[in-house]
């Protein structure tokens, strides 16, 4: 395996690299990391990977991901968590985490192995068949592993056998191929029939985080799923909206500088009866205004009671043309306290939305093995494309979109309890200039 130009930003590195290329007889041209000449390379379809000692910006992953080219870009971040690899690898690229990974996952690129990786390891000793379980489909296939010398393993193909290292950086290799989204992504949807004059009234201003309801309001022109709820700034309006949506309700604090996933004592849920609707709107604001003083407060929000099989904390960027990176993780305590997330960028298929919601600890929660499993990863799919678009179009004057929660709800549809639209300098600038 030869040809592969990898740009490299750590000097230190690159003996390593030409010390362990040299062991697999591999041929690598080492350069130093220029971001124009890789984009050039890419384009011009030759192989580059880069070795980096810290994290890239996601901006920068996006934007040499891209570049179309026969094979993926591969990169190596010494060091990198799990998190960091996962973003890259939603961003198209193969990530790993130390040089001779990169290097494994260099030739398994090269030979166009992709998932379901049916290996053969039958000639494999017991250790090394353990250190790859779970990174191999099958254990037998066209191809085979073989032990080589100084514990590398090499491929057998057409009688060659074709050196990619030892077991454990192949099985991170093979891990890191696998993260890769496997489906090309698609252009970004178009929402029909917005109204940008409606999105325009209510972010225009500041850079600010805008409040629930006001976020909500900018959405709804994309027709993102929001739960039937009113803005009650009086007890007796949250009384008179409550017997309205029907019992029981949601009752719960407005305000853009009080938020719901900081305060979760300011939400109250079941709310069966209008007397409680007008104890709880004073209960609530009472305990804001002691807890911040200073903060805005607009009033409570009154909604209509749902029922929730689980509970996702997302969080929306724009990285690049065309490109949200869009952040999941659980909102209950036990999936905060385990940092159960994910990630995915949008546009995207079905296809690699269930790939990446299959990396969470607790997708059975999320997507039980039922019939309706298909339907979940539509509804939510549905939703955060309207998200993204919304972001797309409004790429220069908002930078973020949290939603917290997004509910996946009993009957497979999903709704936006509270959502927070980041609004940037865009306005600011454009008076300056």
């Amino acid at each position: 395996m030869s040809g592969w130009i990898v740009f490299c930003d750590v000097p230190s590195a690159i003996v390593e690299l030409s010390r362990l290329a040299a062991a697999l007889g591999r041929t690598i041209e080492l350069r130093p990391f220029d971001l124009t000449e890789a984009r050039v390379r890419r384009e011009r379809g030759e192989k580059v990977a880069w070795v980096t000692l810290e994290p890239p910006t996601d901006e920068l992953l996006a934007e040499l991901s891209l570049v179309r080219a026969p094979l993926p870009m591969a990169l190596a971040t010494c060091g990198a968590d799990a998190r960091a690899l996962q973003r890259a690898a939603a961003l198209g690229l193969v990530a790993v985490d130390d040089l001779a990974p990169l290097l494994a996952a260099l030739a398994l690129l090269e030979l166009e192995l992709r998932p379901p990786f049916s290996l053969s390891d039958r000639a494999l000793e017991a250790l090394d068949r353990r250190r790859l379980e779970g990174a191999l489909d099958a254990r037998r296939g066209a191809d085979a592993l073989v032990p080589d010398d100084d514990g590398v393993l090499a491929l057998v193909r057409g009688g060659v056998a074709i050196r990619l290292g030892r077991a454990p950086d192949l099985a991170r290799a093979l891990h890191a191929i696998r993260r890769l989204a496997p489906d090309p992504r698609p252009a970004m949807p178009r929402v029909e029939g917005v109204e940008p004059r409606v999105v325009l009234d209510v972010i225009l201003g500041p850079p600010r985080e805008l409040s629930d309801p006001a976020s909500k309001a900018a959405l709804a022109a994309y027709d993102v799923p929001l739960p039937l709820e009113e803005v009650c700034a009086s007890p007796s309006r949250a009384a008179s909206e409550a017997g309205r949506i029907g019992f029981p309700v949601r009752v719960a604090l407005a305000s853009p500088d009080l938020r719901l996933w900081d305060h979760p004592d300011l939400v109250a849920e079941g709310v069966e009866n209008a007397a409680r609707a007008r104890d709880v709107f004073r209960q609530v604001m009472a305990l804001a205004r002691t807890r911040a003083p200073e903060a805005r407060l607009l009033g409570v929000t009154v909604s209509a009671t749902s029922a929730a099989s689980a509970l996702l904390h997302a969080d929306l960027r724009r990285v690049a043309d065309q490109v949200v990176l869009a952040e999941l993780a659980f909102a209950d305590p036990h999936g905060l306290a385990s940092d159960d997330r994910t990630c995915v960028a949008l546009p995207c298929t079905p296809a690699n939305l269930e790939r990446a919601l299959d990396a969470l600890a607790g997708v059975s929660l999320l997507l039980p093995s039922s019939a309706d499993r298909r339907a979940r990863i539509s509804a939510l799919g549905d939703a955060l494309l309207r998200v993204a678009a919304f972001l797309h179009d409004w790429r220069n004057e908002v930078s973020r979109v949290r939603l917290r929660p997004l509910a996946v709800l009993v009957d497979g549809s999903v709704e936006i309890r509270e959502a927070s639209v980041l609004v940037s300098d865009a306005f600011e600038r454009s008076l300056r200039s």
